[in-house]
């Protein structure tokens, strides 16, 4: 076998296991369909699903996706071998995550009512997981980039590219949610209020190391600064609104009322202070620390 074809096996291999790995706390619970409100026989024996297919598990959905995804592009990003292989790395993820996406919906379809509300149910939750799909092949590709396109400095190290920046933010703002899914899984009855308090400082830390990887030193890089601070203040605010959303059977009835509904929810996380401010507030001081500190070396090697 030519060592070309070995390294796109490779690349795939790689990929594949991220994506494994991203969906194991789903997997370590037995895979099981959710049971379904709208489902069409009494019995409870649900079948097997490579991934959940329900509105209360859109959002974890998301977390094994993005994170599966963003783990693989990170370590193909600071690879060398593997950033010129990195589209089959990226393959490798929204392959699995594709079949698991079409294997989940397929059995899930075969089991509904086949009523109005059934199908408006089904279109809604594909909706939402196709969007994860789109969001996790995102991550990967921004996160593969790594160094590609940054410069290197003495002191200072290299600069990661801003698509990286962006890239990463998103994965950490997954990451939380995932460690407690999967500690929810490995110790369903204990109570996991001090990892919640300890995770939710896992996205603005890694947005504000990510920034000091990245600089600020050109206008791409002051532009990928903001937006990746734009989406640690937009996000929780989006995923709150929609949980509300799909998480209420009297909502999705009355689907008319959902975007009223869901701007309201969005408007008010996103004002208050204490939610939406706050971690700005940590991963901006933590970037402007580590950038200071970067940009002194950088200084003192020039000199």
């Amino acid at each position: 076998m030519r060592a070309t074809t070995k390294g796109r096996i490779g690349a795939v291999a790689l990929g594949v296991a991220a994506a494994g790995l991203g969906l194991l706390p789903w997997w370590m619970t037995g895979a099981r369909l959710p049971l379904q409100n709208l489902w069409g026989t009494n019995n409870t024996d649900m079948p097997f699903a490579l991934a959940p297919f329900s509105q209360y598990y859109v959002h974890a959905v998301a977390a094994y996706f993005i994170v599966g995804a963003g783990l693989a592009g990170l370590i193909t990003g600071f690879t060398p071998g593997l950033r010129a292989r990195r589209w089959w790395v990226v393959l490798g993820v929204s392959g699995l995550q594709g079949i698991a996406v079409i294997q989940s919906a397929f059995v899930t379809l075969l089991g509904l009512k086949g009523n109005g509300e059934s199908q408006l149910y089904f279109a809604v939750i594909s909706t939402g997981l196709a969007l994860c799909l789109v969001t996790a092949f995102l991550t990967c590709v921004l996160c593969s980039l790594g160094f590609g396109s940054g410069t290197k400095t003495h002191a200072a190290g290299r600069w990661a590219s801003p698509g990286w920046l962006i890239g990463t933010t998103l994965f950490v703002l997954f990451v939380g949610g995932w460690i407690r899914e999967l500690a929810s899984v490995i110790a369903p009855h204990q109570d996991m209020s001090m990892l919640s308090s300890i995770t939710l400082w896992v996205t603005p830390v890694g947005v504000g190391f990510a920034v000091v990887m990245v600089g600020v030193h050109t206008s791409g890089r002051i532009a990928a600064t903001v937006g990746a601070l734009a989406l640690l203040w937009v996000t929780p605010a989006a995923i709150t609104a929609s949980a509300s959303v799909l998480g209420s059977r009297v909502m999705l009835k009355e689907w008319r009322e959902v975007p009223e509904y869901a701007l309201q929810v969005f408007q008010q996380y996103l004002f208050m202070p204490e939610l939406s401010l706050r971690p700005i507030v940590v991963a901006a001081v933590i970037a402007l620390a580590g950038l200071t500190l970067r940009y002194v070396l950088q200084g003192r090697s020039r000199g």
